[in-house]
């Protein structure tokens, strides 16, 4: 399967998102083991873990509209790709292979 850039910054957000709940949880206990705020945090982590399953999962496999145009593009000629494109795809997809 292969994640686009708006996987990466999604799940990137969800999981920033998700450290200011947590540093604000901890703020709140100043200090103090909260039981109850470990239980939502960890609940809340499951959450977003599996609601970021689902959407990865109902996306299909291969997107045949990108692939026709990017096939018309190497037959023609006209398909280039940047280093910095394929740079950021190798940073993302490693972001995204640490965090999940």
């Amino acid at each position: 399967m292969i994640i686009s850039n708006n996987q990466i910054r999604s799940l990137i957000a969800m999981y920033a998102n998700q450290d200011k709940k947590d540093a604000q949880i901890s703020v709140k206990g100043q200090n103090k083991f909260n039981e109850e705020a470990y239980k939502n945090s960890v609940s809340s982590n499951a959450k977003s873990y599996l609601t970021a399953k689902e959407v990865i999962s109902t996306l299909p496999e291969v997107r045949e509209d990108r692939l026709a145009n990017i096939r018309k593009q190497v037959q023609s000629g006209t398909y280039e790709v940047t280093d910095e494109e394929v740079a950021e795809k190798m940073i993302g997809r490693t972001l995204v292979d640490k965090l999940v």
